[in-house]
């Protein structure tokens, strides 16, 4: 059997339908108040090679530039629909992580290296910051290293155990490194020059390899709306050269079991509430 035709995992159906729901909302918000977005990463992917999810996969994310980012972490503030959604922003108390979050009401879905934190456990997408980045690619690896040590920072807050000793190092050191002025400097080292722009940008938070993680900003271009299940969302406008360098050349073909082993679901345990039957 083709792996394009591979069903969603069956406990993936109604969670699929419910991030579509929440996409929908999303999407609308940011089009009512004039914020540019695109699909990324795996859910870019999906966009392209299946007209949706990945079947294996159980999470949505997008990105923005730093100026539509922060305009809409503006915006989501004041004119979020709060009766429905919940907006956990970056870089808090209850969420460490250098990235957002929408999550619905009256649902859960726990995540396993989420023990040491107190926080709302919603159905959510994630969404992300392109930040300017350097030309010159010894400082763009700076930055990217300043990114890493934040992230093993965040990390070690929400609980992550990881299985190496290199990784279980950095967990134990991250948090005594960062502090006070040198957390300040490492997160200006990572989101980089704010004030101006960058004919490249980067997304250093994430798990890619520092090879993948920046690209021409001229590939985000003005958002193309493809096919996403029901839905039409924006992928960048030269997103095959996007999913190339996240990727690899070969991104439209079929992975292998083993390479889709690699990314097993985020949750231990999902709840769609009032909304498993909607």
């Amino acid at each position: 059997m083709d792996d394009f035709d591979i069903d969603p995992h069956p406990d993936f159906k109604d969670l699929h339908r419910v991030l579509l729901m929440i996409a929908e909302d999303f999407d609308r918000f940011c089009k009512t108040h004039k914020i540019q977005y695109y699909l990324m990463g795996g859910t870019a992917l999906g966009a392209m090679r299946h007209k949706g999810f990945i079947p294996w996969d159980d999470d949505f994310d997008v990105f923005m530039d730093r100026v539509n980012y922060l305009t809409f972490l503006d915006c989501a503030k004041t004119h979020l629909d709060t009766d429905k959604y919940y907006l956990q922003m970056e870089d808090t108390q209850e969420w460490p992580l250098f990235f957002s979050k929408i999550r619905l009401n009256g649902t859960s879905y726990k995540e396993e290296h989420n023990s040491a934190l107190t926080l709302h456990e919603g159905v959510f997408i994630d969404i992300m910051c392109l930040n300017n980045a350097y030309q010159h690619r010894p400082l763009r690896y700076v930055q990217y290293l300043a990114a890493r040590v934040l992230s093993a920072q965040a990390l070690s807050k929400k609980g992550y155990t990881a299985g190496s000793i290199k990784k279980r190092l950095s967990l134990i050191l991250a948090p005594l490194i960062c502090r006070g002025f040198v957390k300040q400097l490492l997160k200006s080292l990572a989101v980089g020059f704010e004030k101006q722009s960058s004919p490249i940008v980067g997304h250093f938070f994430g798990r890619a390899p520092f090879p993948r993680t920046s690209f021409s900003r001229a590939a985000l271009g003005a958002p193309r709306y493809v096919d996403f299940e029901h839905l039409q969302l924006p992928v960048p406008e030269k997103v095959e050269d996007y999913l190339t360098i996240r990727y690899g050349p070969k991104y439209m073909d079929p992975p292998s079991k083993a390479v889709r082993a690699l990314y097993p679901s985020h949750a231990v345990e999902v709840d769609l509430g009032v909304w498993a039957k909607q």
